[in-house]
């Protein structure tokens, strides 16, 4: 038997002298409280053992047995919870390190280059590159004309349908629908989506949220089709995103004060009646209403963040791509609340919440933002157990991912080791002593400096 001292990373062998005892490549993480991402309550003083890259046992240290020859690792004083997911993500090779680095394990990545997704996944299983399991979209599908040039424009329903088929053949694990997408277009792609058994997310814009729930839609993200469900004005929505992206997005950002609470919580009890996943990217929306705010920016934790991508960020010229006057953040400021209020009623009639970033657009950095995610989360009214869930099985729930984002017998060795209790202060999330990923035990500091 080994004992690794996780403070100092020091070994110091007390067995194993052959290299053929039947616990040599396991290693029992010992003396932590587990949070094991199921809803079950935290368990003290516990065990979580790992037999190469996945969990063989978790359990109180009392009923475990550690094999002769085993690796133990003490971790008296800390907590142990599933390694993140971050729900919502539009991942590049240079987000992969700082990922890991917060704890971030697995990313639903839900759209961008598709030949670029898909050999960053490949990179990531094959080991050549080092970073969190990717789930991919590969490229996003859109009406047309496309809104971003990466996307997969389609015309007719025939189209939609030879597009999922496309993604399939890449094994892809999801699809991502864009914001002109029309009914006729999404009927068809979520059925064949469904016959295929792929989920399908999707940013709304032409199509209200109860309606594409009904239609078979796995996730809403970012809130999007909900004012257009709620309000008794939905056209106006719709032709704002008929007529330009940002003509769209600008005006359901600044409009969410203008619904009232009643026509919100129906639309929350409507779409938990369909059991579509909500991926709110609070993250996203308050970065949207603080552009102007220096202030925001200088509380952002960029450390990890390479020299060049923060110099690339240039707001100013964000703020004038997408035409935003300073009534307009006025109102976005405004409406705030209102999206904290909409993600609070849908958690409390028990639908299902996914924690997602959407990094790494501006002022998104990777990592840092999913633990920001967390946080405002927790400040719409969840507790911080549920704001967990969120980022692990829930998350999990979602890509249809039954070895991931939980600690159970079977499941893949990622986890997040603590210094301090995120159920009592979800910031604690933040405080990474080590990051266990495929069953490797990694400093994140490390993992910031790297290559």
């Amino acid at each position: 038997m080994t004992i690794l001292r996780a403070t100092s990373l020091t070994l110091l062998s007390i067995g194993c002298l052959t290299g053929c005892e039947p616990g040599a490549d396991t290693t029992a993480y010992v003396g932590a409280e587990i949070f094991d991402g199921t809803g079950a309550p935290l368990l003290l003083d516990g065990v979580v053992l790992v037999d190469g890259a996945r969990i063989e046992a978790v359990g109180p240290a009392d009923s475990v047995p550690i094999p002769r020859g085993a690796t133990i690792v003490p971790l008296d004083g800390k907590w142990i919870i599933p390694g993140l997911i971050d729900g919502h993500v539009h991942v590049e090779r240079w987000t992969l390190r700082p990922l890991l680095a917060y704890g971030i394990t697995s990313v639903r990545d839900v759209g961008g280059i598709i030949d670029s997704a898909f050999q960053l996944r490949e990179e990531t299983v094959l080991g050549t590159s080092l970073g969190p399991r990717i789930y991919t979209a590969g490229s996003m599908i859109d009406g047309a004309p496309a809104t971003w040039p990466t996307a997969i424009e389609v015309v007719t329903p025939t189209e939609g349908r030879q597009a999922i088929d496309g993604l399939v053949l890449r094994d892809a694990s999801l699809a991502k629908l864009y914001a002109r997408v029309d009914r006729p277009l999404m009927e068809a792609i979520i059925d064949e989506a469904t016959s295929l058994r792929l989920p399908v997310g999707a940013h709304l814009g032409l199509v209200d949220a109860v309606t594409a729930a009904g239609l078979g839609l796995s996730a809403i993200e970012h809130l999007t089709g909900i004012l257009e469900a709620s309000s008794q004005e939905p056209v106006r929505f719709i032709r704002a995103h008929e007529a330009d992206f940002f003509a769209g997005w600008n005006l359901t950002q600044a409009s969410w004060h203008t619904v009232d609470s009643a026509s919100l919580q129906r639309t929350a009890d409507s779409l938990r009646g369909h059991d579509v996943a909500l991926v709110p990217t609070l993250t996203l929306h308050e970065a949207w209403s603080r552009l102007a705010d220096s202030n925001f920016l200088a509380g952002l934790d960029l450390s990890a963040l390479p020299s060049g991508i923060i110099e690339a960020w240039n707001v100013p010229d964000l703020i004038r791509r997408a035409r935003i006057t300073p009534d307009d953040f006025s109102a976005f400021q405004r409406s705030r609340p209102y999206q904290d209020r909409f993600v609070r009623m849908y958690h409390r009639s028990g639908g299902r919440i996914v924690a997602g970033t959407d990094m790494p657009n501006q002022l998104i950095p990777p990592g840092a933002s999913l633990h920001d995610e967390l946080g405002y989360l927790v400040r719409a009214g969840l507790l911080p157990r549920d704001a967990l869930l969120a980022a692990t099985g829930a998350a999990a729930h979602v890509l249809g991912a039954d070895s991931i984002g939980v600690l159970r017998p079977g499941a893949v060795a990622d986890f997040v080791i603590l210094d301090a209790n995120p159920l009592a202060d979800i910031r604690n999330s933040r405080r990474i002593h080590r990051v266990v990923f495929r069953g490797r035990l990694h400093d994140p500091a490390d993992l910031r400096s790297g290559p």
